[in-house]
């Protein structure tokens, strides 16, 4: 059981780099740029505006809502006067018999879109002269609707917003588990360099140390988490408010998010074992090749991100199930698939099962590992000390 001298250096390292005035302002600085950015962009959106288009007098093209094609009476050479004294005109067209020149000051976003415009125009023109009706041209441009209809009533289908979901999630837990490595690899390295060891050692056991640093790193990699996921849903709103898309938020499955917390509360005290104890090993994480180890934690993600488009196939079921991948693969299988009650259960208790047994070799490298110093200890006495039974 977690000991209370555990939950006091918990909360010691949960407040340590939990400095609430700095993060307010940093998230309030990321949400003003956000705002700024996409502000920036929804103001400066070429798309939006109405551009005089000069074409010649035989060109017969229709008007659209963003481009007006209009036949000046002045020649070529008085309307590009025009168009470089005072802007009369935003583009000019020439054409040849093959090919339509457009004559503009500078680049513009826009132009990809009249290019557009005019390759929809010279379609049905070409249509025409081949005596083709424009449902036989739309017939030409889309052939055929492909649509997939799945028998697995439990898929939620492939483009369903859950997909995205799933991805969030799995963003999530790489921002989580990239602030456990951070905070383990600082406080664990920066005390055994300070020599502070046998003076904790004599008020609470290694155990108790390293339960405490897990479950406080663990609360700062939830706290950073939950913001983050704040932050998507902020932007996600502020998304839909200048595209005038309507906000709905029907999709999200509340039940998911329920098992979502014990299943990433978990799944980064169990990584954040890991982390602790292959630090609690590291003299110098500037020049220990030790550190890299720890990014393993991030392979769960990454394996279950590759099988996410097969979430009922049997590498999806693997990762669900398996211990150390369950935290990141069974709530994305969640989301994008209905499946029993039982499944995300037996995955959760198979999952504390781990966390238990990693907490324990946490306790034993860490016990070794932070008394000694000035070198590292190899590979094969880091599997020894996990392996033994002694832990305080």
């Amino acid at each position: 059981m977690i000991s209370r001298q555990s939950l006091v250096v918990a909360r010691w390292e949960f407040l340590r780099f939990f400095k609430w005035k700095q993060q307010l302002i940093s998230y309030l600085l990321m949400l003003g740029i956000f705002a700024a950015v996409a502000s920036w962009s929804y103001f400066t959106d070429e798309s939006r505006q109405q551009y005089r288009i000069a074409v010649p007098a035989d060109f017969a093209i229709e008007n659209t809502e963003q481009f007006q094609f209009q036949r000046p009476s002045i020649d070529f050479s008085a309307q590009l006067e025009q168009m470089q004294a005072d802007d009369s005109w935003h583009a000019i067209l020439t054409k040849q018999e093959d090919k339509v020149s457009i004559h503009t000051l500078t680049g513009k976003k826009w132009l990809s879109q009249l290019e557009q415009v005019l390759l929809q125009h010279y379609r049905k023109d070409t249509a025409n002269k081949l005596g083709l009706t424009a449902e036989q041209l739309l017939q030409l441009e889309q052939p055929i609707s492909i649509k997939t209809e799945f028998l697995d009533q439990s898929y939620k289908g492939k483009d369903a917003p859950e997909k995205m979901v799933a991805i969030g999630m799995l963003i999530l837990l790489f921002v989580g588990l990239t602030t456990v490595f951070g905070y383990m690899l600082t406080s664990i390295t920066a005390e055994k360099q300070q020599r502070v060891t046998e003076q904790l050692y004599a008020i609470l056991t290694p155990q108790q140390w390293m339960d405490g640093k897990v479950l406080g790193h663990s609360f700062s990699a939830l706290k950073s988490m939950l913001t983050s996921g704040l932050i998507m849903l902020v932007s996600t709103i502020v998304i839909s408010v200048f595209s005038k898309n309507q906000f709905d938020l029907s999709w999200l499955d509340v039940s998911v998010i329920l098992w979502l917390l014990p299943f990433s509360l978990l799944g980064v005290v169990l990584c954040a074992s890991f982390m602790g104890a292959i630090a609690a090993s590291i003299d110098d994480p500037n020049t220990s090749g030790k550190s890299a180890v720890m990014m393993l934690t991030w392979l769960p993600m990454v394996f279950t991100f590759f099988v996410i488009d097969s979430p009922a196939g049997w590498a999806m079921t693997l990762l669900s199930f398996f211990p150390l991948t369950s935290f990141a693969a069974m709530p994305v299988k969640m989301t994008m698939v209905d499946i029993s009650w039982w499944q995300p259960l037996l995955s959760l208790v198979l999952l504390f099962a781990s966390v238990w047994w990693m907490r324990r070799v946490a306790g034993r490298v860490f016990l070794r590992g932070m008394q000694l110093y000035g070198k590292e200890p190899s590979w094969t006495e880091i599997v020894r000390w996990a392996l033994s039974n002694k832990t305080d």
